[in-house]
Formats: C-alpha cells, sequence, structure tokens
C-alpha cells in the first residue's frame, strides 16, 4: 500500500475544475497528448496478443485434443479487463511523469456533493430520452443483443463474474482515466480548449464503441458528452467513474430483469 501511494499519491485537495486544477504543474500539448494515447493503444493490442497466446497455450495443455475455443467468453472478459487495464496504466505512468502526481495529472479527486446530484439528475434525463427513443424506434434497440449475450453465459459462474467486472469496474475505471482523465487533461489546455476537448474524446469514445448499432452509438455519445463536460466543470475524473458505473450498473440490471 505504501508503495502505491507513493507511486501515485492521492490528490490532497477536492475537486476544482479543469482548468484551474494543477496550474502549477506540466501538461501535455496536444500531439504529445495524442502520441501517449497511441502508446496506450498499442499496449492495449500488445496485451490482447500475449493474452490470446496465454489462452491458446493454456487449452493446449488442458485440452491436447480438443480444437481452441476462440469464442469462449471467459477468456474474452479476462483478455479485455488485462488489456484495457494496461491502456490505462500506461496513460498514468505518463500522468506521473508529468508530476507532482498521477491521481493529480488524472484529476482523482473527490467531486463535490452537487456535481454528484448535478451528474446524476443529467444521467436521468439521458435515461429518460433513450428509453423513449427505443420505444418508439424498437427495431433499433440493442436489448435483445445484451440478452442473448447475457443468456449464453447463464451457468456460466466465471464467465459472469467477467461479465460483472468488465461492465461495472474495468470499463468505467479505466475508460475514464484515459478519455476524461488523459485526454480532457492534455486537450483542454491546449488550442482546441474545453469544447474541442469534449468533442473531440467523446467522437474517440464513441469509435471504441462500434459493436453497436447506429442509434445506441448516438446514446454513446451523449453519454460521453455528460461526462465530459462533468469533468470539465468538476475537475473530478472519479466522478465521471461514478457516474459511467451507475449506468452500466444500470443496463446490466435491466439485461438481468429481461433475460
Amino acid at each position: 500500500m505504501s508503495m502505491i501511494a507513493t507511486t501515485f499519491p492521492l490528490s490532497p485537495y477536492e475537486s476544482r475544475p479543469l482548468l484551474a486544477a494543477d496550474a502549477g504543474s506540466r501538461t501535455y500539448g496536444f500531439w504529445a497528448t495524442l502520441a501517449w494515447l497511441a502508446a496506450a493503444v498499442l499496449t492495449y493490442h500488445v496485451v490482447i496478443m500475449l493474452c490470446g497466446i496465454g489462452y491458446a497455450a493454456w487449452s493446449a495443455f488442458n485440452y491436447p485434443s480438443a480444437a481452441i475455443d476462440w469464442d469462449s467468453p471467459t477468456a474474452d472478459y479476462i483478455a479485455t479487463a488485462l488489456s484495457v487495464t494496461a491502456a490505462a496504466l500506461m496513460l498514468m505512468y505518463a500522468g506521473r511523469r508529468a508530476g507532482p502526481s498521477a491521481f493529480g495529472y488524472l484529476g482523482l479527486a473527490l467531486p463535490r456533493l452537487r456535481h454528484v446530484f448535478i451528474g446524476l439528475a443529467l444521467l436521468v434525463v439521458l435515461g429518460f430520452l433513450n428509453a423513449g427513443f427505443f420505444r418508439l424506434f424498437p427495431a433499433h434497440n440493442p436489448s435483445p443483443d445484451l440478452i442473448r449475450e447475457y443468456q449464453t453465459i447463464l451457468g456460466n459462474p466465471a464467465a459472469l463474474v467477467g461479465f460483472w467486472i468488465t461492465l461495472a469496474v474495468t470499463a468505467p475505471i479505466c475508460e475514464e482515466v484515459i478519455f476524461r482523465g488523459f485526454l480532457m487533461r492534455g486537450w483542454c489546455e491546449s488550442r482546441i480548449g474545453a469544447p474541442g476537448a469534449i468533442m473531440l474524446s467523446s467522437v474517440l469514445f464513441t469509435a471504441i464503441h462500434v459493436q453497436y448499432n447506429l442509434a445506441t452509438l448516438v446514446t454513446v455519445f451523449g453519454l460521453s458528452l455528460v461526462f465530459g463536460v462533468m469533468r470539465w466543470r468538476s475537475g473530478s475524473t472519479a466522478l465521471t467513474i461514478l457516474l459511467h458505473m451507475v449506468w452500466n450498473v444500470s443496463v446490466g440490471l435491466t439485461t438481468i430483469s429481461m433475460a
């Protein structure tokens, strides 16, 4: 615990508006931030490849006469959790290099209570808009696909654990560290400013969710705008992690109720 606290010490202050936070520390510019993102993407793919090699070796050792099951949901959840965590850690390292701490650079500070309430209220509004749209246009509702995915892992405890850890823990934490923590910190203080940083990070965030249909991507983009605005106004990535967790868990619970 002491080694972790020394390397990535907790920020000693409450959250402040993004452009006011850590005004005396070095901030990566637009292109340096983009270069670190490229390094994180490379790290993600390297870890995915290593997980694939490891899974193939494990399968061949334990089931030498059987074909490798490349559609294993458990292996997929593990690989996803490890790779996105590795990418986030790469950017935490970048934040630590900028100093004085990774947590401070990434805005991992406790949010003010009013920002929490505002963020949750915005999620409720977005949730009602989302539900209303899919009620009017049920053909675009992604729920049947999510239900089928969940039904395939029922009876598989390891896959169920992987599903919930990925949905409620690794995805919210790591994606927010990457998009609202690192990218917005560097791009808000570049020429594009806060509005450009919110828009560009939201476009990239939406792009990594291309497995969904167009209507769902619009929801993802709107959700990302909410996270971006709350990160900007509160200065806290911890807040957007909380909001992301709340949204993902609500989606998961809704899926269970219909499965």
